[in-house]
């Protein structure tokens, strides 16, 4: 099935997907959010033109707690306009530290803040594929 994970931002949300045997994770476009609706509107079109057939969309937490973070309600608002836009079903998925782990996947060497966010959704995607298949510690 193919997947498309979203790192939602207040500024910036990454894009990630898997192929169609849910084997490779690909980091694929970060969208500049302007606001909620347009972001939406992105996001469905995207949809459409990947045929994606599910959404994960991560949700904050606090590590410490495992609690939602107060940004996710935030990120519950924009599921429900993206609901209303998307050709396919929506999942929340914890996102505690993707974006630590996507700084720490890319590396030293020099990268934007589109390019984590693009990363830290394929960190969360992956995360996903393995908490799915069993594989997940």
């Amino acid at each position: 099935m193919r997947i498309l994970a979203i790192d939602f931002g207040d500024r910036r949300i990454g894009l990630a997907t898997c192929d169609a045997n849910e084997q490779v994770v690909t980091a694929r476009r970060t969208v500049l959010r302007q606001s909620d609706a347009q972001a939406a509107r992105e996001i469905a079109r995207f949809c459409r033109e990947e045929e994606v057939e599910q959404i994960v969309l991560g949700l904050p937490r606090s590590p410490e707690d495992g609690a939602e973070s107060p940004f996710a309600g935030r990120v519950r608002s924009f599921r429900e306009k993206l609901h209303a836009l998307a050709p396919a079903p929506i999942e929340y998925h914890e996102e505690t530290l993707t974006s630590w782990e996507a700084e720490r996947a890319l590396g030293p060497r020099a990268r934007t803040k589109e390019e984590i966010d693009r990363q830290a959704a394929a960190v969360l995607l992956t995360d996903y594929l393995a908490e799915k298949s069993g594989r997940r510690p």
